[in-house]
C-alpha cells in the first residue's frame, strides 16, 4: 500500500488507460480522483472502484476550460485535503490523413492533449503544488518524434506535450515537483488502438503485441514512488521498442 493516504488527481479516468491508471493506483492505497466530459461514465467507473474498496470520486470537467480545471483543483482539495499526483491522460484522436484533416479537426486535438495538458498541471501548481510539492505524470506518446501517417495533429500535440513535462520539470523542480512523462505504446481495448489499426494494417506496428493499461500503471506508480526521486524531465516509452521502430516504419 505505498500509495496510503495519497490524493491522486486523473484525467479521463473514466476509461481505458487512465480507469486502469486510477484502479491500480487505488489498490495501491491513494485517494483517487477523476474527471472527464462525461460524467455518466465517470459515475460507472467510479461505482467499479468503490465496489473494489478504493476511495474514488468523479467530476466532470472539459480540460479545455481554464476555469473548469481550476474548479476542479480545488474540489479535489475539499473533498482530499491534499493534492500528491496528477495524472494528465485524458486525450482527443482520430486517424485522418494532414489533406483530409480540417483546421478544426487539427485545433481540436491540441487543444485537449497539449493545452489541457498546461492548463490542468497550472491549475493544480497554483492550487496546491507549488507550496507542498508532488509528482506530474503526462501521458504522452510514442510516434511524437516520427512521421507517422495518419497522426499528424497527435504528434504535434504530444511533441509538446513533452516539451512541456521538460520545462515544468526544470522550472518547478526547487519547489519539489517532479514531472515526467509516459508514452505508451498500443493499449489493449482502447478506443485509439481501435481507431487506428484499420489504417496500420500490414505495418510492422500491425505485428507487436499491445500492452495492457496496468503496464502503464505500473510505470506511473513507479514514477510517482520515492524510488523514483532523482527521476525528473523525463519521457519514458512503454511501448515495447515500437517507438523506435517507427523511425524506420514501412507503411
Amino acid at each position: 500500500m505505498s500509495l496510503r493516504g495519497k490524493a491522486v488527481l486523473i484525467t479521463g479516468g473514466g476509461t481505458g488507460v487512465g480507469k486502469g491508471i486510477a484502479k491500480h493506483l487505488g489498490a495501491l492505497g491513494a485517494k483517487v480522483a477523476i474527471c472527464s466530459r462525461k460524467n455518466e461514465i465517470l459515475q460507472a467507473t467510479v461505482a467499479e472502484l468503490q465496489g473494489a474498496g478504493i476511495q474514488a470520486i468523479a467530476q466532470e470537467c472539459d480540460i479545455r476550460d481554464p476555469a473548469a480545471v481550476e474548479a476542479t483543483a480545488a474540489w479535489v482539495l475539499e473533498q482530499y485535503g491534499r493534492l500528491d499526483v496528477l495524472v494528465n491522460n485524458a486525450a482527443g484522436n482520430f486517424p485522418a490523413l494532414i489533406a483530409d484533416l480540417s483546421y478544426n479537426g487539427f485545433k481540436t486535438v491540441v487543444d485537449i492533449d497539449l493545452n489541457g495538458t498546461f492548463n490542468m498541471s497550472k491549475a493544480c501548481y497554483e492550487a496546491w503544488f507549488k507550496n507542498h510539492g508532488g509528482n506530474i505524470v503526462n501521458i504522452s506518446a510514442p510516434f511524437e518524434g516520427a512521421g507517422i501517417p495518419y497522426q499528424a495533429h497527435a504528434a504535434a500535440a504530444k511533441a509538446g506535450v513533452n516539451s512541456l513535462t521538460r520545462t515544468c520539470a526544470v522550472e518547478w523542480r526547487k519547489q519539489g515537483i517532479r514531472v515526467n512523462a509516459i508514452e505508451p505504446g498500443a493499449v489493449d481495448n482502447t478506443a485509439g488502438v481501435d481507431r487506428l489499426a484499420a489504417p496500420l494494417t500490414g505495418s510492422t506496428l500491425a505485428d507487436v503485441a499491445p500492452c495492457t493499461p496496468t503496464d502503464i500503471a505500473k510505470a506511473v506508480e513507479f514514477l510517482v514512488s520515492d524510488d523514483a526521486v532523482f527521476i525528473n524531465g523525463q519521457c519514458i516509452a512503454v511501448d515495447s521498442g515500437t517507438g523506435v521502430d517507427l523511425l524506420k516504419l514501412n507503411l
